[in-house]
């Protein structure tokens, strides 16, 4: 039976201002969110989908169908375009995008180079996963495999110029609160629009957000990833949160409490796991014993991600130190302190 994408979706806010939304499809059935603001005679998208011919033609059938709904809505008349984050199933669409409209783009500062040096952030990107790779215990085929994994789906973007850089608490175009926050994705921005909040990947409905080391991109990791939690708590009067995936969030503070316990869990799991010394791979294939293919590849960056938080606090501790003297390609086997 053939995939039928569900109908767009309107959101009207107290003031007026109207908040559309609809799915694309990114990468085979996995779904993006695409949002499309409009105030008066003033419009924004908010994120492109992945770029894949499939994203693509989901995102022009998206659009038609709010054009259907609203005027006002086309791809001439649009205000602004903003990236909320520089990962290919959110900006990938931008190139093709930017074939239909002149709107001007905005994404945060820290995110900036994905769109106008592509090709650079993605060859120190991959020497960073590669070095990451061979610390966590992956033998050089494993390597090989996952890197492969990694560059599928990020050779067609081009990418080009940014117009306007953004900065936490900035208010764009008037309407926008920016709200920075990183460790999904560096430059990740969310955005408040009175009583909704545009949530981007820091906060989903179900799935607790992807998360890497540190090591492999500053501004990533699960330090960074729980101060833009706190942020997002701190805001008042939230009543409806739209996330870049999955559906939308009626329970803000609930939802993040959830994901606080999620990695609580796992690095209590983590540090029952490293009683005995243990590589980042051995810690992954217990305690996601089940994972296969580019999730394995998940999996291992968000342990990387916790056990780099643990060991930052003392709580654990590398016990081969002797062994990484004398064999400068050894990986670090974690115990718990």
């Amino acid at each position: 039976m053939s995939f039928v994408l569900p109908p767009p979706q309107r959101h009207a806010l107290a003031d007026g201002t109207l908040i559309y939304s609809f799915p694309v499809r990114v990468f085979g059935d996995f779904l993006a969110n695409i949002y499309v603001v409009r105030r008066g005679d003033y419009t924004a998208l908010i994120d492109t989908g992945s770029g894949t011919d499939q994203s693509n033609a989901d995102l022009l059938t998206g659009f038609s169908a709010l054009s259907d709904l609203d005027a006002h809505i086309t791809w001439t008349g649009l205000s602004r375009i903003v990236i909320t984050h520089g990962h290919i199933d959110h900006h990938g669409g931008l190139d093709f995008v930017r074939t239909l409209t002149q709107a001007p783009v905005a994404v945060h500062e820290l995110d900036q180079p994905v769109l106008s040096a592509y090709r650079e952030r993605i060859v120190l990107t991959s020497r960073a996963l590669r070095a990451f790779l061979h610390g966590a215990g992956v033998d050089e085929a494993g390597v090989t495999a996952f890197m492969k994994m990694y560059g599928a789906g990020k050779i067609r973007f081009v990418g080009g110029p940014v117009d306007t850089e953004l900065h936490h608490g900035d208010l764009l175009d008037g309407l926008f609160k920016v709200i920075h926050t990183p460790g999904h994705c560096p430059g990740q921005v969310c955005l408040r629009v009175g009583e909704v909040l545009l949530s981007a990947d820091q906060v989903l409905a179900h799935t607790t957000p992807h998360l890497s080391a540190e090591s492999i991109t500053p501004g990533n990791g699960l330090s960074h990833y729980l101060h833009s939690l706190d942020l997002l708590d701190a805001e008042e009067g939230i009543v409806l949160t739209l996330a870049g995936h999955e559906e939308p969030i009626s329970d803000l503070r609930a939802r993040t409490a959830d994901i606080r316990a999620s990695h609580t869990r796992k690095m209590k799991r983590i540090l029952s796991i490293c009683t005995t010394p243990s590589s980042l791979q051995a810690i992954t294939s217990q305690l996601y014993p089940r994972v296969k293919s580019y999730d394995t590849l998940l999996a291992l960056e968000k342990v990387g991600a916790l056990v780099e938080y643990l060991s930052a606090r003392g709580e654990v501790r590398v016990a081969n130190l002797e062994q990484m003297e004398r064999d400068e390609e050894a990986a670090p086997l974690y115990q718990t302190a």
